[in-house]
């Protein structure tokens, strides 16, 4: 039996669909089975058609997420690579920043072009330094050697460059890399000197000259450094340097005297040498000392007995004769009247002043012409009246001295001799100055200083204005009484 399918239309029409025109005729079992199969078929289909849409659905869906977690993988693995790239760049900064900031603190010490000749240096005299060592007998300690005499010269010459650069006292320190690097390069050389004994004296001497010398040069160049930098970080012009190298050659114990005023006070050197300027010669700089003043009243002095001479010598008994001298006609001049004066208020004769001005020096390094008055001076006697045998005490100053007593000198009304009187004002002097000095031990000691050192000699000697010596006396006896020995 041959099965058509009823989706076949026939003569051009589907079967389903009655003819126009013509009415439905009514169904038979047959219809109904083929109606039946015809729903079938459809739903069929109609599954078949849900079924293959799911499966695309599903296919596409698959090929997606297959397509996400590609995506996925590629975006982590990009961003790694990305974070990877970023912590390299991150520690490649870190390495030339810290590579910069170690060229900048061996920069602050000796330039980078100088490193190798310090570090050949320092080679050269650890090897002079492990053959001393072992020649000593130290056997595996040897190896120590050189790391502390090398170690602590270049510890020293670090602290007295950081001392240059933040402008602290670094002398001390200077002096003591000196003295370590001299102990490591005789160091250096006696091993030297050792080892090639053998080969002859003279060649054994003159090696460890040499490997001394060479270890010497690395710290000659950081000396050179440091001291172009110290004038660097001074900021003083090239002729102010050399005008302090000037008054330092000239007058050295001045300047030693400011440079302790300025570690002292924090004045700057100018201020501080005008200080001590003026209290070494009473007179600022610039003005006319009290030696300068003397000197020019002693030249007035001598002149005018010069001009007063009468031709005698100290040979000479009798003057020579003067010679007859003619006056000159000259014709009478109109008197005047003098004004009268009162005698409240006398006539004031200014001082003359020396022909020649004076030259001084000034604050900047220039001479100053100054015109220096001439006063009168007492008259010359020709020898000193004998005094008393007895030394005299130095008053201090608003306190003038008793007069020397004399042999034939009266009582007074209290019944004391001049002497005695001497002798009371000394004591009266020595107890106002021991007052002073336990009111300024007082004060360092409220203060909590140390009074084994503070204050000291030349505070106490300013203090009291006295001479040092004379201070420590009274200082010792002060401390002495608080049961402190210095």
């Amino acid at each position: 039996m041959t099965m058509y399918s009823t989706d076949t239309p026939v003569n051009g029409q589907d079967q389903e669909v009655p003819p126009f025109g013509t009415a439905p005729i009514p169904g038979s079992r047959g219809e109904e089975k083929r109606a039946h199969l015809q729903a079938r078929r459809t739903e069929d289909r109609a599954d078949r058609r849900e079924a293959a849409e799911e499966r695309r659905r599903d296919r596409e869906h698959k090929r997606r997420m297959k397509t996400e977690a590609k995506n996925a993988k590629v975006g982590l693995a990009l961003q790694k690579k990305a974070e990877r790239q970023k912590l390299r760049a991150k520690r490649r900064k870190e390495r030339a920043g810290r590579l910069v900031e170690l060229r900048e603190k061996l920069s602050h010490h000796m330039p980078l072009w100088g490193l190798p000749v310090v570090l050949v240096s320092l080679a050269v005299g650890a090897s002079g330094q492990a053959d001393a060592a072992l020649a000593a007998g130290m056997g595996w300690a040897s190896g120590g050697v050189p790391i502390l005499t090398e170690g602590m010269t270049l510890t020293l010459a670090g602290l007295t460059a950081q001392a240059i650069e933040q402008r602290r006292p670094h002398g001390w320190l200077m002096r003591a890399t000196w003295a370590t690097a001299t102990g490591a390069a005789a160091i250096n050389a006696a091993g030297h000197y050792i080892a090639g004994v053998e080969d002859g004296a003279d060649k054994a001497l003159y090696r460890a000259v040499l490997y001394a010398g060479a270890s010497m040069l690395g710290l000659v160049l950081w000396w050179i450094v440091m001291r172009s930098k110290r004038a660097a970080i001074s900021g003083r012009s090239a002729e102010e340097t050399t005008r302090w190298k000037r008054l330092a050659r000239r007058h050295p114990v001045l300047v030693r005297r400011a440079r302790r005023v300025v570690d002292n006070t924090g004045l700057s050197l100018p201020e501080a040498y005008a200080m001590v300027w003026q209290r070494a010669n009473g007179a600022a700089p610039g003005e006319p000392s009290i030696r300068e003043i003397r000197a020019s009243r002693r030249a007035a002095f001598k002149r005018t007995q010069a001009e007063a001479w009468d031709g005698r010598t100290r040979f000479s008994r009798t003057a020579p004769a003067p010679a007859v001298v003619v006056p000159a006609a000259v014709e009478p001049e109109p008197e005047t009247v003098p004004e009268l004066a009162s005698e409240a208020a006398p006539e004031l004769i200014p001082a003359p002043y020396l022909p020649v001005a004076l030259a001084v020096p000034g604050l900047d390094g220039q001479w100053i012409a100054h015109r220096v008055p001439v006063h009168p001076l007492p008259a010359w006697r020709p020898c000193q009246e004998p005094g008393s045998e007895t030394a005299t005490t130095r008053f201090p100053q608003g306190q003038e001295p008793l007069p020397d007593p004399s042999p034939d000198a009266s009582e007074d009304e209290d019944g004391t001799q001049p002497d005695e009187a001497q002798e009371q004002v000394r004591e009266q002097v020595a107890d106002d100055r021991l007052d002073k000095a336990r009111a300024l031990v007082e004060q360092a000691a409220l203060e909590g200083r140390n009074l084994r050192r503070h204050p000291s000699n030349r505070q106490m000697a300013r203090h009291l204005g006295c001479r040092p010596g004379t201070a420590r006396e009274y200082l010792t006896q002060v401390l002495a009484e608080r049961g402190i020995r210095r």
